[in-house]
C-alpha cells in the first residue's frame, strides 16, 4: 500500500512539471512587443505579441488580452495590414462591452476605423468615430483623436475642407496636438481651402522647421495647396517627389511577406508544440498507469494497456488530422498575402492618376503645360532594370508567373510584357493607361481581351492560373 501511494504522488507531481511546462509569462512577451513597437522593430512586434496573445489565451488572462490586441491593431495598421488590424481592434472592442469599460471600447472603435479608413471604408470609420464623440465621459484626448479622423475623412474623402478645418479646431481645443502627422498636413491644405491662408501657411512652415517636410505626407498635401493656387508645375514636382518616396515604401511592404509568414508560421508551430506536449503527457500517464497497473492482476493489466493503447493511437491520429488542417490554413494566408500586395501597389498609382486628372482638366494645355507634364509621367514609367526588378517582385510572390509567361509567349514584343506585368500585378485600367501611354482605358480593356483570347486557345499548363490573374 505504500508503494501505491509512492507511485500516485509521482503521478501528481509528474502532472505537475507536465503543466508547468513551456509555459511563457504573457505579461513579459507583451512588454517585449511594447517595447519592439516603440521602437520601430514592428516585425519583431508582431511576433512577440501574438505569442503573448497565445499565452494569455491560454491562461485565460481576461484582463491582459484586450490590451494585447490593440497592440496587435496598431502594429497591423502600421504595416497596412488593416485587415488583421481591424479583427484584433474588433475583439478588442467585444472585451471591452462585455467587461463594461467604455474607454476600452472607445480605444477599439478607433482603432478599427483607422483599419477601415486605410481600406477605403471611410463612411463606416466614420461612423464608428462619431460613437466615440457620443460618449461623454471619454477623456479628451479621446475626443481630440476622434475629431481629428472625421476632419481628415472630411478633406479627403468628402472633399469638404471647411468642415474639416472646423473639425481640426475643435480637436485641437481638446488636445494640444495631433498623433498623426498627416492630420498636420491635412489641416494645413483644409485651412487654405477654407480661406485661410495666412494660417495654413503658418502651419506648413511650422512642420518645415520640424524638419518634416521631406515626409510624403507633408509634400502631397502642399502639392495639393499648390494645384488649389494654380501652380501646377511645382504641384506635379512635390506629388512627384511624394511619389518616389511612396514607391520605396511599396518595395517595402512588398517585403514584408516574411512578416505575415513568420507569424503565421509561428502560430502553426506553436500548435504543434502544443500538441506535441499533450502526446508526451499522454504517454507518460500511460507508462506510470502501467507502473501501478503492474501491482494488479495480469488479466486487468493486459486488458487496461490494450484501452490506453487505442486511446493513444486515436489521438495521435487526430494530431495528425488537425495538422493537415492547420497547413491547409497556412497556404490560404499566404494566397491571400499576395492578394494583399497587389492591392497596396495599386494605391501608389492613385496619386499618379490624381494628377493626370489636374492636367485633363487645365486651360494651359496650349501654353505647354500639358506637353510638359505628360513628359514628367513617362519618366516615371519603369526602364528596362526597373521592369527586371518588378517582374522579379512578381516571381517570387505569384510563383514565376512572368517567368512562366514569357517563356510560353515568346512572340510578344517588350511592352505587351509589361502590360501584362502590370495586369498581374492587379493594377487597375487608368493606372496601366497612364504608366503605358495608352489612348483610353477602352484600349487597356481591349489590348487585355485579345490576350485572354491567345491564353484561352494555347495548351499552357498554366493558362488557367494566366486567366484567372487577368
Amino acid at each position: 500500500m505504500r508503494g501505491f501511494r509512492f507511485l500516485v504522488g509521482w503521478l501528481c507531481l509528474l502532472l505537475l512539471a507536465f503543466s508547468c511546462h513551456g509555459n511563457t509569462a504573457p505579461g513579459s512577451l507583451y512588454e517585449q512587443g511594447m517595447s519592439e513597437y516603440a521602437d520601430g522593430r514592428l516585425d519583431d512586434a508582431v511576433v512577440s505579441l501574438t505569442r503573448a496573445l497565445e499565452e494569455a489565451d491560454a491562461q485565460r488572462d481576461a484582463e491582459l488580452i484586450p490590451h494585447i490586441l490593440l497592440a496587435l491593431a496598431d502594429t497591423y495598421n502600421n504595416t497596412y495590414f488593416f485587415e488583421e488590424g481591424y479583427a484584433a481592434a474588433d475583439s478588442a472592442l467585444r472585451a471591452g462591452l462585455r467587461s463594461g469599460d467604455r474607454l476600452l471600447a472607445a480605444d477599439s472603435r478607433e482603432r478599427m476605423a483607422q483599419s477601415l479608413t486605410g481600406l477605403g471604408d471611410w463612411q463606416q470609420a466614420d461612423s464608428l468615430y462619431a460613437a466615440n464623440l457620443a460618449e461623454s465621459a471619454l477623456p479628451a484626448e479621446t475626443q481630440a483623436r476622434a475629431l481629428a479622423g472625421q476632419a481628415y475623412i472630411s478633406v479627403r474623402y468628402r472633399e469638404d475642407p471647411v468642415r474639416a478645418a472646423a473639425l481640426f479646431d475643435e480637436a485641437l481645443a481638446h488636445s494640444a496636438t495631433f498623433d498623426d502627422l498627416e492630420h498636420w498636413a491635412a489641416y494645413a491644405y483644409s485651412l487654405a481651402a477654407a480661406g485661410r491662408a495666412s494660417e495654413a501657411e503658418a502651419v506648413f512652415a511650422d512642420l518645415e522647421e520640424a524638419d518634416l517636410s521631406e515626409s510624403w505626407m507633408f509634400q502631397e498635401w502642399k502639392s495639393r495647396l499648390t494645384a488649389l493656387q494654380g501652380d501646377y508645375r511645382t504641384a506635379w514636382q512635390l506629388l512627384d517627389r511624394s511619389a518616389q518616396q511612396q514607391r520605396a515604401g511599396v518595395m517595402r511592404l512588398f517585403r514584408q511577406s516574411a512578416v505575415k509568414a513568420q507569424r503565421d508560421y509561428y502560430a502553426l508551430q506553436s500548435r504543434e508544440a502544443r500538441l506535441h506536449e499533450r502526446s508526451r503527457l499522454i504517454i507518460g500517464l500511460l507508462v506510470i498507469a502501467l507502473l501501478v497497473l503492474l501491482l494488479s492482476a495480469g488479466a486487468v493489466l493486459f486488458r487496461i494497456r490494450e484501452k490506453r493503447n487505442r486511446a493513444e493511437r486515436a489521438s495521435l491520429l487526430d494530431w495528425a488530422a488537425s495538422m493537415e488542417n492547420q497547413r491547409d490554413a497556412l497556404s490560404l494566408s499566404q494566397a491571400r498575402l499576395r492578394s494583399d500586395y497587389a492591392r497596396l501597389y495599386r494605391s501608389y498609382f492613385q496619386q499618379v492618376g490624381r494628377i493626370n486628372e489636374i492636367v485633363q482638366a487645365s486651360p494651359d494645355k496650349e501654353r505647354g503645360v500639358y506637353y510638359q507634364l505628360s513628359r514628367m509621367i513617362k519618366d516615371i514609367r519603369l526602364d528596362k532594370r526597373g521592369q527586371k526588378q518588378f517582374e522579379a517582385m512578381i516571381n517570387r510572390d505569384l510563383d514565376g508567373i512572368m517567368q512562366h509567361f514569357r517563356e510560353d509567349y515568346t512572340g510578344y514584343q517588350e511592352d505587351t510584357y509589361r502590360f501584362v506585368s502590370y495586369v498581374f500585378a492587379g493594377f487597375d485600367a487608368p493606372s496601366i493607361r497612364l504608366l503605358m501611354d495608352m489612348g483610353s482605358e477602352a484600349a487597356v480593356y481591349t489590348k487585355k481581351s485579345g490576350i485572354k483570347k491567345a491564353i484561352a486557345a494555347s495548351d499552357s499548363p498554366w493558362r488557367d492560373r494566366y486567366l484567372m490573374l487577368l
